[in-house]
């Protein structure tokens, strides 16, 4: 039974998958696109782990058996660090993820108002968006993107359903501002900070 053949086709699929999610992902990440697809644009993250992959699988399907024992040790490090990395990795990248509101719509609808504060090591960004319907297919239609660096730092105090299709958001002024959202989801207002 040749184990090393099967680890090597298995490890060749998630290359390809992963390689793809990395070309796919950043083309896809756009309004009204698949809210999965908006998580998985980490390009330098995926395009690493199809690297790593694609070694590790053209040193299990060498006819060497040196290649294939330094593959096979090969692997079992890369899991081990990978459960490390990755942690950190994302830590690193958004040290202090928060999702300060993930609100349902009010009539029962697939249908969520989320706000969350991202915040890289140097420019804190808070991300408002809707998504439209459930995992996996969920359309993911951004409402508002902004930095607190700004000359004028703002952040949301308070986000709420109005009506099934007006959302309102409440700025660190105490400001309300009411977003008519299409029957897809996708803002109709811009929002102005």
């Amino acid at each position: 039974m040749n184990v090393h053949r099967g680890m090597a086709r298995g490890l060749f699929a998630l290359a390809g998958i992963l390689a793809g999610a990395a070309v796919v992902a950043p083309l896809s990440n756009k309004p009204g696109g698949f809210a999965v697809l908006a998580e998985l644009d980490e390009p330098l993250l995926m395009g690493s782990g199809a690297a790593l992959a694609l070694v590790g699988a053209l040193l299990l399907s060498s006819r060497r058996r040196a290649a294939r024992t330094v593959g096979s040790h090969g692997l079992v490090w890369v899991l081990v660090l990978a459960a490390s990395c990755v942690p950190v990795y994302l830590i690193a990248t958004d040290p202090f993820p928060s999702v300060e509101y993930d609100v349902p719509a009010p009539d029962g609808a697939a249908r969520r108002l989320v706000v969350e504060r991202t915040s890289p090591l140097t420019d804190p960004v808070w991300e408002v968006y809707v998504d439209d319907g459930s995992f996996p297919v969920a359309r993911r239609w951004p409402v508002a993107r902004f930095d607190e660096m700004a000359p004028w730092p703002q952040h949301v105090r308070k986000a709420r359903w109005v009506s099934p299709d007006v959302i309102s958001l409440t700025d660190a002024d105490h400001n309300q501002h009411e977003i008519r959202l299409s029957p897809e989801g996708r803002p109709l207002d811009s929002l102005v900070w």
